[in-house]
């Protein structure tokens, strides 16, 4: 009996053993994923601030835009009007345009290519010429306006004449436009009606005092 007695007082206390060892283990696990909770948290937290600081310096740029530019306005307009005019030359349409064109003459040409448009050529008694692209139903007094800007596009382009100015009243009374022996005196009348067509000439002749 006494064997027995002390045989079961072992096993007990084995099992008491077992039972502590593995409660001691399930604390340092514990302890062990706690600690590493604690060290990803500083991490974490960098990282959120790192992110508050990258938004904040966004929203500064975007506040105060000139701190992060590079060129300055005529720069940006130097390097635009660069890439236009290699552009234009590349083009088989628009490359036989001149340097800082408008747009009002890159839409002319496209209209002239399209045909819904034509180009007439003004002759000047000095005996120079210059083209002139105007819609297919203009009237005479449309294209009086079109050679006036026509002539001031020239002269801004030509540094010697940059500053020149024309009295376009005094022209306009002094000149009559003049095509196939007719002079356009109706500045309402279409040129159509006149059978001014595509590659036609037009010149300037002088008025004359109608008795």
């Amino acid at each position: 009996m006494e064997v027995e007695e002390s045989s079961s007082r072992r096993s007990k206390r084995k099992k008491e053993k077992k039972h502590h060892k593995s409660k001691s283990k399930s604390k340092s696990k514990s302890k062990k994923k706690h600690r590493k909770r604690r060290r990803r948290s500083p991490s974490s937290s960098e990282e959120s601030q790192h992110h508050s600081n990258v938004k904040a310096s966004s929203l500064a740029n975007l506040a105060n835009p000139e701190d992060s530019r590079k060129y300055s306005h005529q720069e940006v307009v130097d390097l635009v009007k660069k890439t236009l005019d290699s552009l234009l030359a590349k083009d088989p349409i628009l490359n036989d345009l001149p340097p800082a064109v408008t747009l009002e003459e890159v839409q002319s040409l496209i209209a002239l290519e399209h045909g819904q448009a034509i180009q007439i050529e003004i002759h000047r008694d000095d005996g120079t010429s210059f083209p002139v692209i105007i819609s297919q139903n203009a009237t005479v007094g449309q294209l009086k306006r079109s050679v006036e800007r026509a002539t001031e596009l020239r002269l801004s382009r030509d540094a010697s004449n940059c500053h020149r100015r024309i009295n376009w009243k005094y022209v306009w009374k002094t000149y009559w436009l003049y095509a196939q022996g007719t002079k356009l005196k109706d500045d309402m009348t279409t040129l159509k009606d006149y059978a001014i067509n595509n590659d036609d000439r037009i010149s300037f002749i002088k008025r004359l005092k109608e008795k």
